[in-house]
């Protein structure tokens, strides 16, 4: 099949597995579409879809210019990136991310292998286990050589998808009314688990889309993933704020930058921050983490210092600390409203199910207060 074709026969497969509310699941399929590990659920769909658009391909091959060392001819080969680019992941965004919020999974370095029976020792020991389980799922499906088995196995993957899918939506139940105290409590309850730098990224991305609205500040808030590809790192912060053209026709102008550190901020990432902005020229950039380390705090100021007489704002302050101040000045409409947006940042991001869980159970914990 062609790609337009691939994409055509899976949207249809995919209804039939939406219909199918009765349809059961295989346990092992069920164990990789479940896994936390997203690039795995990327793999067994895009390695399945695959062999299904062309029966030749091999079900372990990763990269097209990689063979066997038993394969003369080469046969098999194939590239599974391109492939998910093109077909699956199109798919995954317009079905609310449900395998992950990558746009280019195979770039993890679990899929830059050869093969995925080849490699296993420079994959992280805590997913070895459930990438190894993939690899000999698929070789022994591989070895059937029977291509109505792999349809069997796609359409069993594609109803565990489904109910993936139905289990991720989560209910973000802000109350009427909740005070200062009460929104800066969950805040800080939702912050301190440990994500990998996603709680507070989602969190400082919605404070500033509801100040930006509130106080008219900003006419757009644009938020980087946690695993922007390197093109999109040169931007001068996790989070941009513009504001509108100075003039009609003239392009938006980035009125403040922020990064945000769930650690406190080193002087290093200071200086990595001032060379991004220089180059970008923005005259305003926030940290929001949650202080400094006290040993270079005096080089920090210094050169804080110096870049305000050269014409860069530099500012630290928690999120938590921002929220509270910001919120002493709103009014109570918009610390409701912050909340949901917190919501809506976590499902734009597919973020996992247990920090979407969280946010969720956080806010209900308001209700019954």
């Amino acid at each position: 099949m062609t790609v337009e074709e691939t994409r055509a026969w899976l949207n249809e497969q995919w209804r039939r597995a939406l219909a199918d509310s009765s349809g059961e699941t295989d346990p092992e399929i069920d164990r990789f579409i479940n896994c936390n590990v997203a690039s795995l659920r990327f793999a067994v769909v895009t390695q399945l879809l695959g062999k299904i658009a062309d029966p030749l391909r091999d079900l372990l091959c990763l990269q097209k210019g990689v063979a066997r060392s038993d394969e003369n001819s080469g046969g098999g080969r194939w590239d599974p990136r391109s492939f998910c680019v093109a077909v699956v992941v199109p798919w995954n965004q317009e079905n609310e991310r449900v395998l992950g919020g990558s746009r280019d999974p195979y770039v993890n370095n679990p899929l830059r292998r050869p093969r995925l029976d080849e490699g296993l020792a420079n994959v992280h020991s805590g997913a070895r286990g459930e990438w190894k389980a993939l690899a000999d799922y698929l070789r022994m499906l591989q070895a059937r050589r029977s291509e109505e088995s792999v349809r069997r196995v796609f359409q069993k993957c594609l109803l565990s998808v489904a109910g993936r899918m139905t289990r991720q939506r989560f209910d973000y139940p802000a109350p009427n009314r909740v005070s200062l105290d009460q929104l800066c409590g969950i805040l800080g309850r939702f912050l301190e688990t440990p994500s990998g730098g996603l709680r507070a990224q989602v969190a400082a991305t919605a404070l500033m889309r509801t100040l930006g609205s509130a106080f008219s500040i900003f006419s757009r808030v644009e938020g980087q993933g946690i695993n922007e590809p390197d093109r999109a790192r040169n931007a001068p912060g996790d989070i941009m704020c513009y504001g509108p053209p100075n003039r009609p026709g003239e392009p938006e102008e980035i009125k403040l930058a922020v990064d945000v550190k769930s650690g406190r901020l080193r002087l290093a990432d200071l200086q990595g921050t001032i060379v991004k902005a220089r180059k970008n020229r923005v005259s305003s950039f926030l940290f929001a983490a949650p202080g400094f380390w006290e040993e270079e705090r005096p080089g920090m100021e210094r050169i804080v210092v110096g870049e305000f007489v050269q014409g860069l704002n530099v500012y630290v302050t928690s999120i938590e600390g921002l929220a509270r101040s910001a919120f002493m000045l709103l009014g109570e409409e918009h610390r409701t409203e912050f909340l949901s947006a917190i919501g809506e940042e976590l499902d734009a991001r597919a973020a996992p199910p247990a920090d979407r869980k969280a946010w969720s159970d956080l806010l209900a914990d308001i209700g019954h207060q």
